[in-house]
C-alpha cells in the first residue's frame, strides 16, 4: 500500500527512464493511478504512445514521452530540457537490464560500451541534473533500479552485475547526500523478473521465482523511503542476505555463474 501522502511528496510530475514495457510500465500505471503526472523516456516511441494512450484513458493526468536512447552521452541532458518546465518530485532510472548472455570474451566490444555507458555513465549524470531540482524542492525521490546480480560476479553477464554493483553503491551515497534535504534515494533491488525483454531474449527464469513487474513496482513505491538499499520480494532479501554475509566469495561466484548460465540456457565450464 503507497503512503497517503504519495502525490504530494513526490508528485506532481514523475520521470521513469525505461518506461515503456515491464517495470517501467507498472511503475507508470501504479503512479499515475495515485495522480501523479508522468513523463516516459524509452529508445522505442510506438510501444510509449501505446502504453500513453491506456493509462490517460484509466486516469485523469497528463502523460508525456519522448523516444531517448538512454545509452547515449546526452541522454540525462536531453532528459532535463524535456522536463524543464516541470516540476518534477520522482526519478525513476528504470532501464539498463542485461542485453545479453554470452562469456566475457565472446561480447562484442558495443554492447560491453552500451552497458557500461547505459548503467554507469547516463545513471551518474542524471543523478547529477536531477538532484539539484530535488534538493531545492525540499522534498521528492531519486530511484536507481539495481539487481541481485550487482551483489557478486558470475560469467555470461559479468558487465552487467559490476555496473549493477555500480547503481548500488552510487544511490547509496546519495540517500545520505540527498536527505539532508528531505530527498529520498534508493537503491531498489530486484530479482528475476518476468518482462517483455527478457522473454525476447529467451532467457530461462523459472528456476528463479520470477516476480510480476506489477508486484515489483508496487512493493518498490511503497518502499521509497526505506533506503539507503531496499531489496524487492522476500526470496530475493534471502538470496541477498546469504550473498552479502557469506566468508566464500568463491563459492558465491561460482553459483552466481551457474544461476547465469541456466538463465542462458548454456553449459557452465569447469575451472581448469
Amino acid at each position: 500500500m503507497l503512503p497517503t501522502d504519495f502525490s504530494e511528496r513526490y508528485g506532481p510530475w514523475a520521470l521513469i527512464a525505461g518506461g515503456s514495457e515491464g517495470t517501467g510500465e507498472a511503475f507508470a500505471r501504479r503512479i499515475a493511478g495515485e495522480g501523479v503526472n508522468v513523463v516516459l523516456l524509452a529508445r522505442r516511441q510506438a510501444p510509449l504512445d501505446s502504453l500513453a494512450a491506456d493509462i490517460q484513458g484509466e486516469h485523469n493526468v497528463e502523460v508525456r514521452t519522448a523516444s531517448v536512447d538512454l545509452a547515449d552521452a546526452d541522454a540525462a541532458a536531453t532528459a532535463a530540457e524535456l522536463t524543464e518546465e516541470l516540476d518534477v518530485g520522482l526519478v525513476i532510472f528504470n532501464a539498463g537490464a542485461t542485453i545479453r548472455f554470452n562469456y566475457f570474451a565472446d561480447w562484442p566490444e558495443e554492447d560491453l560500451l552500451t552497458l557500461v555507458n547505459m548503467n554507469c555513465r547516463t545513471t551518474t549524470l542524471f543523478a547529477h541534473r536531477f538532484a539539484p531540482r530535488l534538493i531545492q524542492r525540499g522534498r521528492g525521490g531519486f530511484v536507481l533500479l539495481g539487481s541481485v546480480a550487482g551483489f557478486a560476479g558470475s560469467t555470461h553477464q559479468s558487465v552487467y552485475n559490476a555496473s549493477k554493483a555500480y547503481d548500488w553503491v552510487l544511490a547509496e551515497g546519495l540517500w545520505r547526500e540527498l536527505g539532508i534535504y528531505g530527498v529520498d534515494a534508493i537503491a531498489m533491488v530486484i530479482g528475476a523478473t518476468d518482462t517483455p525483454s527478457h522473454r525476447r531474449m529467451g532467457a530461462d527464469l523459472s528456476a528463479h521465482s520470477p516476480m510480476d513487474s506489477s508486484d515489483v513496482a508496487a512493493e518498490a513505491l511503497a518502499n521509497l523511503r526505506n533506503g539507503p538499499t531496499y531489496v524487492v520480494g522476500e526470496h530475493n532479501r534471502a538470496a541477498a542476505d546469504f550473498i552479502l554475509t557469506s566468508q566464500n566469495r568463491g563459492a558465491i561466484v561460482s553459483s552466481m555463474s551457474e544461476s547465469s548460465a541456466g538463465i542462458a540456457g548454456d553449459e557452465m565450464l569447469p575451472m581448469a
